[in-house]
């Protein structure tokens, strides 16, 4: 009788190679990932973040502008921007090793350019802030920043009415060169100007005038304005009628 083979049980050992004489394991369906190939994967999903977080502070630099309009103030909105966009972009290059072409450069241009952005922030808008000064804006003349400002421009109306003409003594102060007529012989009469306005040492604004010969029932009114808030006004009558306005804005 032939014997028949035995069939393998649970606890033999592993069945070897006949070349090799080393166990033969079952593939493994799970390929782990190699150095190389881990770091591949990581930049990507840097960069991936890196563009849509760009992506998502430039939405919100847009959607700021288009809530605020006109008056917004681009230089501020840009520095921000610049600040966190160049701050993320140089940190998300220290994911890379300096061994790669123009990493070290890249990273060292965009924390320079993140920095300056930091120091544009802190002289135009937070040193006036803190020290209630002004700052020259792009056309020269001094503005406000975000926060308290000591300067800001106004239109200064000077008017005049009542009955007849009346001859002026003075309107002050006014823009450098510009002047207002010795008499006007039709009342009213309104001068408009543009002025800068210090809010702490705002000034005295001054209208003086009286009124040419007319009947000794004849009335005369001075008004100075600031941006529609009166900040003087006197009223006089009679055939000597003369008036003087003197205040400070608000």
């Amino acid at each position: 009788m032939i014997p028949e083979p035995r069939r393998p049980s649970p606890g033999d050992p592993p069945e070897r190679d006949a070349a090799s004489a080393t166990p033969v394991a079952a593939p493994d369906a799970r390929v782990a990932l190699s150095p190389g190939r881990r770091r591949s994967t990581r930049r990507v999903v840097v960069v991936v973040v890196v563009v849509v977080l760009g992506a998502v502070l430039l939405g919100t630099a847009v959607a700021v502008a288009v809530l605020l309009g006109p008056g917004l103030d681009l230089a501020f909105i840009g520095l921000i921007f610049g600040f966190l966009l160049f701050g993320v972009l140089s940190a998300a290059l220290r994911f890379f090793p300096d061994s790669l072409p123009l990493v070290p450069s890249a990273r060292r241009i965009l924390s320079f350019l993140s920095l300056a952005a930091l120091a544009g922030l802190l002289y135009l808008y937070v040193y006036p802030a803190v020290t209630h000064s002004s700052f020259a804006g792009p056309d020269g003349t001094y503005q406000n920043g975000p926060g308290v400002g000591t300067t800001r421009q106004a239109t200064v109306v000077y008017s005049l009415t009542g009955d007849g003409g009346a001859s002026i003594g003075a309107a002050s102060p006014l823009p450098s060169g510009e002047t207002v007529p010795a008499s006007v012989h039709q009342l009213p009469w309104d001068h408009p100007v543009q002025l800068t306005v210090n809010a702490k040492n705002p000034g005295l604004f001054t209208l003086i005038a009286s009124g040419l010969p007319v009947d000794d029932d004849s009335a005369l009114a001075c008004t100075i304005t600031v941006d529609g808030v009166v900040v003087a006004h006197d009223e006089s009558s009679g055939a000597h009628r003369s008036v003087f306005c003197s205040g400070k804005p608000q």
